[in-house]
């Protein structure tokens, strides 16, 4: 109970330093810029428009950013919701955070799943070992969504697990005509060392992941995101590049050249007699035709 209190206090979507992070330095009167990535001090040479300190950091964001990506329809979700996600030491698994600041000893799941019923919509990544008594504590309309990581290299006299679930409840439903959004409960996705990642832990999960379980619950910006195990904070990173507004405007005035050609192509058919006829001629056509190969596989 202590380890899910004291997440839930440290919790902060805007841990990552930002583009103008500055830290008082111990010269009066002077202040350091910060790194958008690793937190450290810039160094004084670099460049003045600088967000990171290093190259390798500058990589690490963009890769980062570009992998969460933004959202996948840019426009208002209507209701803002309150979301969370918590990742918390799996049942039994405890002792391997034992050096971590925030070791509380085992987590009392039931607590913490009725913590998270007060949201609009969560999820909760648990081991496919621990499933079955989870699932026990939590409430009637939960779904189970999957994880494919790949197995671990190891020694077993059993089959190695290769997943991991992800219990998840409520969120926003899109609309179903809209072909831009494309949800899915299953992820395939493997992991490998993130060294350059601050402050990781064990367990922590990546950019891809974080992004899928964004699409989970239909997140979008103007919705608030509590991520109740910060670990090492890349939730809550995700999160800010998820939700920064000059990505997020960038990818509308993207796809805006794309439905204005699709309208002014609906303009040109219904002004052109011998356009509609050719249309609908080759709509006809292609309804009469079977198809055969991937094309029909949807």
């Amino acid at each position: 109970m202590s380890a899910i209190r004291s997440a839930v206090a440290e919790h902060d979507a805007s841990r990552p330093a930002g583009p103008d992070a500055y830290e008082p330095s111990r010269d009066a009167g002077v202040t350091r810029r910060m790194c958008a990535w690793c937190e450290q001090a810039i160094p004084p040479s670099a460049r003045r428009d600088a967000v990171c300190c290093s190259t390798r950091c500058r990589q690490a964001r963009h890769r980062f950013a570009r992998t969460v990506g933004t959202p996948a329809v840019a426009v208002d979700p209507g209701r803002p919701l309150r979301l969370a996600y918590a990742d918390p030491p799996y049942p039994g698994k405890a002792w391997l955070y034992r050096d971590h600041p925030d070791y509380g000893g085992e987590v009392d799941h039931a607590a913490l799943i009725a913590h998270l019923t007060g949201y609009d919509g969560w999820a909760l990544s648990t081991s496919a070992r621990a499933l079955p008594a989870v699932l026990a504590l939590c409430p009637p309309g939960v779904r189970v969504a999957a994880w494919h990581r790949g197995e671990r290299p190891t020694a077993s006299r059993w089959p190695l697990s290769a997943w991991e679930p992800v219990i998840y409840h409520g969120g926003r439903p899109v609309d179903p005509g809209d072909q831009r959004v494309r949800r899915t409960d299953s992820l395939v996705h493997g992991v490998a060392p993130m060294t350059t990642l601050p402050g990781r832990v064990i367990g922590a999960k990546p950019a891809a992941f974080t992004r899928w379980m964004f699409d989970l619950l239909g997140a979008a910006p103007g919705d608030t995101f509590d991520d109740l195990f910060p670990g090492s904070g890349a939730v809550a990173r995700a999160w800010t590049a998820f939700t920064d507004p000059s990505r997020v405007d960038a990818r509308r005035l993207t796809d805006e050249p794309s439905r204005v050609d699709a309208l002014l192509q609906t303009r040109r058919l219904a002004a052109d007699p011998s356009c509609q006829a050719l249309h609908d001629a080759s709509a006809l056509t292609s309804h009469a035709t079977p198809h055969h190969g991937k094309e029909h596989a949807r």
